[in-house]
């Protein structure tokens, strides 16, 4: 992990909307959008942004499924495994290994 990619993943986490969708996902498994803002109590457009910040750092990931029933498509995400440990430590590796 690089010092920019901590800091990418560090962003999509610090906002509270994001942590709940997260927690949501890792509790109810695969969902798809209107599932998600509805659990974490969020409109589908306010979930919609937070999912693809969590997308584009790696921590979820979506599908597109034509629903015959419905008679659309639908995304459904899933979250990614995540394990992070972070300490000074850590931090002072990653950054340093960066700059030099």
């Amino acid at each position: 992990m690089t010092c920019q990619e901590l800091a990418r993943l560090l962003s999509a986490l610090g906002h509270e909307v994001r942590l709940r969708i997260l927690a949501a996902l890792a509790e109810g498994g695969e969902m798809y959008l209107s599932e998600i803002a509805e659990v974490v109590g969020v409109s589908r457009a306010l979930a919609k942004v937070h999912l693809k910040v969590l997308e584009r750092a790696g921590m979820v990931k979506s599908r597109l499924v034509l629903s015959e029933e419905r008679g659309k498509a639908l995304r459904y995400y899933r979250v990614e495994e995540l394990n992070l440990e972070l300490n000074l430590d850590r931090i002072r590796e990653v950054c340093r290994d960066d700059s030099g």
